[in-house]
């Protein structure tokens, strides 16, 4: 037996509609938009369409296959960029995404591991906006009911049309303790080539406590 449930969502100048549902164990959620057709300086308006799109997203638990503690999904999503004509290249200037991922829970231990890919393609206005691919995975271990560490890594390799692609890396470690009413967490992350800008690295360390009264 499955529900399914049907939501709009209405502004001014956007429209959403969003279904959820499942089936067998597979769940469903998905979204359609309409978007605006605003008023351009000269008083015209905009290409019709622009800004609609449409989203879905399955999901579902290991309870299907006979493997406890496994968890895995997929989405994909377009945004209409209402070209009058066919972008650079060919398309039609709208952007695409897609991922999918797969968790795996085995006592205290969590893995995890998502694959994406966003594509741009050049517009009619020769907007040049990189396409990407990415990769990233995560452990989490439980110590003990107290103390938890973990530890991830993320590849995205961003596709310059006109220039020599760049991948960005980024990697990061975790550890919290809880005492009581007391926890303390720390974090520190370190990234090369951020968001594609070749020899832009970043570091960050974080340590935060909290009291539960």
């Amino acid at each position: 037996m499955s529900e399914s449930t049907i939501k709009c969502y209405a502004t001014k100048s956007v429209t959403v509609i969003n279904y959820v549902n499942s089936f067998g164990g597979v769940n469903l959620n998905a979204a359609f938009r309409k978007g605006p057709s605003g008023n351009n300086a000269d008083g015209a308006t905009s290409g019709e369409g622009s800004g609609s799109g449409y989203d879905f997203a399955l999901t579902t638990d290991g309870s299907m296959l006979g493997i406890d503690g496994l968890a895995l999904g997929a989405g994909y999503g377009q945004v209409e960029n209402a070209q009058t004509a066919l972008a650079t290249g060919g398309g039609n200037g709208d952007k695409t995404d897609i991922t999918a991922f797969v968790n795996y829970s085995i006592g205290p231990v969590t893995l995890g591991y998502q694959m994406s890919a966003e594509d741009n393609v050049v517009n009619t206005s020769g907007a040049t906006t990189a396409d990407q691919e990415a990769e990233r995975w995560g452990i989490a271990f439980n110590i003990n009911e107290n103390l938890s560490v973990s530890y991830g890594e993320a590849e995205t390799e961003f596709l310059k049309p006109s220039a020599t692609n760049v991948t960005e890396d980024v990697e990061g470690i975790a550890i919290a303790y809880t005492m009581g009413s007391m926890k303390i967490a720390g974090n520190r992350n370190e990234g090369s080539n951020m968001a594609g800008t070749a020899g832009a690295n970043d570091e960050m360390t974080e340590i935060a406590v909290s009291f539960a009264f």
